[in-house]
């Protein structure tokens, strides 16, 4: 199953990754201010924000693959609409279109690995997963990038053609109801109050903020270095290629070191390398350093999904992946929101602001950490068949027990 939704990911994401590039500028060439252009590419995640928890709670109740799908094609329709539109303003509506649709999907995704792959190879699931995606990154903007603006309206065409192609492997592979567990009994987990939960979500809002700063000034400052188009496409594909290559490995860091320290530090190392772009005048420099970025970056999405997944009960891991997702995507439309006006003051303020927040959230996440466990001990069960998760916290509720205990029951 896993190898299905990363079929589906990299087909969704070579798609939706022709017109990542270059959209800031075709908004300009539609006559859209700097900061109308933040608003635009803002519209995106604050639609994925007012649908991911309900819907991941929803893919509780009725299963992931209706809302897989479902995602898949609101996604295709608004990118068709896209090629049709001519004005700001309807880019606004559209852009928030594909954002309800690519958020929904990611959220049942997530939730879908944490719930059928076991607790000892999640780290790689994920790995597998993010990988594909950012393959699916790597591709699409060098294929944009090539060519250019002129010929969006086609490649909007072209992300809707993807996203309906990758409605196939989810039809193929995913169940078509929630796979229920109703012989563990494990405890309902409140995620405001779960401190493993809420440091996953503070690493996700530092993602989110980057994320954000990089959606719309990212092309703006290559742009204004005096990067061409095809330079610009490069630059994104110079950046997944080594994230996808480090996915795996990364991965497999996850599944034999602690999650907390990866995540932390992968976290950390993002906001350093956003402090740095802005002061540098070389279109290659900073084209080489994005992809140096990329290969110590690639570990903290695996590294908090799979952490989330051990924190609560397989029954709650739409709400939490849903909760999770909208703290990623709330963080990165503020951030695109205001990055737009923020590069117009000065190009620095916004990648500097967003490394200053990440620091301040990486210095919390180990308050709300102490004792969580962050790497689960595997021993063999009788006759080397079943494996164990050993619940290690100290001082906590009995939330790491349940999930323990469902764990191993899935796997046995």
């Amino acid at each position: 199953m896993v190898f299905a939704l990363s079929i589906s990911t990299f087909v969704e994401w070579a798609g939706a990754g022709c017109v990542m590039p270059l959209l800031p500028l075709y908004l300009r060439k539609l006559g859209a201010p700097v900061a109308l252009v933040g608003v635009v590419m803002a519209a995106f995640f604050l639609a994925a924000i007012l649908v991911q928890y309900p819907i991941g709670r929803l893919s509780d109740r009725i299963g992931r693959r209706p809302v897989q799908l479902g995602g898949l094609l609101t996604f295709a329709v608004a990118s068709a609409a896209f090629a049709l539109i001519g004005s700001p303003i309807a880019a606004l509506f559209v852009r928030g279109l594909q954002g309800a649709g690519a958020g929904v999907v990611d959220v049942a995704n997530n939730a879908t690995v944490g719930e059928v792959v076991s607790p000892s190879q999640q780290g790689r699931a994920y790995g597998t997963l993010f990988g594909s995606r950012t393959v699916g990154l790597a591709i699409g903007p060098f294929i944009g990038g090539l060519v250019g603006t002129s010929a969006m309206r086609w490649m909007f065409v072209a992300a809707a053609v993807a996203s309906l192609m990758a409605c196939l492997p989810v039809i193929l592979a995913v169940p078509k109801t929630a796979t229920r567990r109703t012989h563990v009994a494990a405890p309902r987990v409140v995620l405001w109050r779960d401190r493993g939960v809420l440091g996953v979500i503070l690493g996700y809002t530092g993602a989110g903020l980057v994320i954000g700063v990089y959606e719309v000034c990212w092309s703006l400052l290559l742009h204004l270095r005096g990067a061409t188009g095809w330079q610009i496409g490069l630059s994104w594909t110079l950046f997944a290629l080594p994230f996808a290559a480090m996915s795996i490995p990364g991965g497999w860091l996850v599944d034999h070191f602690d999650r907390r320290y990866l995540a932390a530090a992968s976290t950390l190392m993002s906001g350093a390398f956003a402090a740095t772009y802005p002061f540098l005048h070389s279109v290659w420099l900073l084209v080489g350093l994005g992809a140096a970025e990329a290969v110590t970056v690639a570990v903290a999405g695996p590294a908090l999904a799979a952490q989330l997944a051990h924190s609560v009960p397989s029954r709650q891991l739409g709400r939490a992946q849903g909760a999770g997702s909208t703290a990623q995507t709330g963080a990165t439309a503020l951030a695109a929101l205001m990055a737009g006006a923020l590069f117009a003051l000065h190009p620095w303020v916004p990648f500097v602001g967003a490394a200053s927040l990440i620091v301040v959230l990486v210095a919390l996440m180990p308050l709300c950490w102490r004792g969580v466990p962050g790497r689960d001990k595997a021993t063999s069960g009788q006759g080397g068949t079943c494996v164990q998760v050993a619940n290690t916290a100290r001082g906590g509720t009995d939330t790491g027990r349940a999930r323990s205990e469902e764990s191993q029951a899935a796997i046995c």
